[in-house]
């Protein structure tokens, strides 16, 4: 493997390598993008052995961030509340209008924040298995709706259940709202104010040029995703590079959009739970850390801030952290039966960004 520090010294090669040595075993086309955040500096870090040599410096080139797209549309949400456009209270049946069905009276934008509107992880008329590799490119507007005509989860309301329907349903009722594409909401409210030059939705031809090929979790090169109706789900590209400035950006408040993503930092109560618009928190070390990961077909990505200690890490990967081929997972139950052992095991990054930010934290 190779190991490339391009900024900062707060990592020799030999920490980084014990993080990560489990991760990156066995990855012949890795590219694994690091930053190491604090208010004031950023810190790149790179590991990889592709074949195909990249064009851009590593800190530039694009990946898709999959579920952490989630962190956005719930700034997004919080922005336009601020501008006076909607609010966090408002129910979808105020936008979406179906007078025959009154489950979509009692959601509300912030339940589809924070996953608890009842709503499952996918639509029960989306059917993955049509196009395998890029499962939400055939989901339209119009199946959306259909969907949403007769749901009624009105009994899981108020527990959390992790939702792509959900936060996919909430980024496209901020685009109808608006009247905007998700696109340009995030061009104007957020990437824009944090010069985020590298981040969007559709890549023009240059980044085009930066965006890393996919693979799954066995190495076989995948299809880049179109989330098309899903976009406020995880249709986002981005590089490293742009994903420290935004996390720099969730540790300091000098800046245009601060108030909208210190917001998302304030937890709300629902139920007998503290939940908060688009992050998950845990403990590590007994200090609060806020986190999001995401993953599609060929990329995986973990994202958390310490707010007590204003430092966090962003890590992006090439490689998922399951496979997606339907011939995989045959061979890995045949290996599974005989040997009791997983053939393809899965390796996410949520762990590796934790011994890193672990290491920050004892610093």
């Amino acid at each position: 493997m190779k190991f490339t520090p391009t900024k900062g010294v707060t990592f020799s090669m030999r920490d980084l390598q014990g993080f990560v040595s489990d991760y990156i075993k066995g990855k012949k086309h890795l590219h694994l993008e690091i930053g190491v955040i604090t208010k004031e500096d950023i810190e790149y870090h790179s590991l990889g052995n592709p074949k195909k040599k990249s064009v851009a410096a590593a800190e530039h080139r694009l990946f898709e961030i999959g579920s952490v797209t989630k962190l956005f549309t719930s700034i997004l949400l919080l922005e336009l509340e601020r501008q006076q456009q909607l609010s966090t209270d408002d129910t979808v049946g105020r936008y979406i209008h179906n007078g025959k069905n009154d489950y979509l009276n009692k959601v509300t934008l912030k339940s589809l924040a924070t996953h608890t509107s009842g709503l499952p992880r996918l639509a029960t008329n989306l059917n993955p298995t049509k196009n395998r590799l890029n499962p939400y490119s055939d989901y339209t507007e119009d199946d959306l709706l259909a969907f949403l005509a007769d749901a009624d989860f009105t009994d899981q309301m108020g527990s959390f259940e992790y939702s792509n329907t959900g936060v996919g349903l909430l980024g496209y009722m901020l685009c109808k709202v608006s009247g905007s594409t998700y696109e340009d909401l995030l061009k104007k409210y957020i990437t824009g104010p944090l010069n985020m030059t590298e981040t969007a939705v559709m890549l023009n031809a240059e980044q085009n040029d930066r965006f890393v090929d996919g693979h799954t979790s066995t190495g076989k090169k995948v299809p880049h995703w179109d989330l098309s109706v899903h976009a406020g789900a995880g249709a986002i590209k981005s590089s490293v590079h742009d994903m420290s400035l935004f996390v720099q950006a969730n540790l300091n408040d000098d800046h245009p959009i601060a108030s909208a993503i210190q917001k998302s930092h304030v937890p709300i109560m629902i139920g007998d739970s503290d939940l908060y618009l688009g992050w998950h928190k845990e403990k590590l070390l007994d200090q609060n850390i806020l986190w999001h990961n995401g993953g599609t077909f060929g990329f995986s990505s973990y994202l958390a801030i310490n707010k007590e200690q204003s430092i966090g890490v962003v890590l992006l990967s090439n490689y998922c952290f399951g496979s997606a081929s339907i011939v995989d997972e045959y061979l890995d139950t045949i290996f599974k039966f005989i040997t009791k052992k997983d053939l393809y095991p899965l390796m996410p990054l949520d762990p590796v960004g934790n011994k890193i930010l672990e290491a920050m934290m004892q610093r």
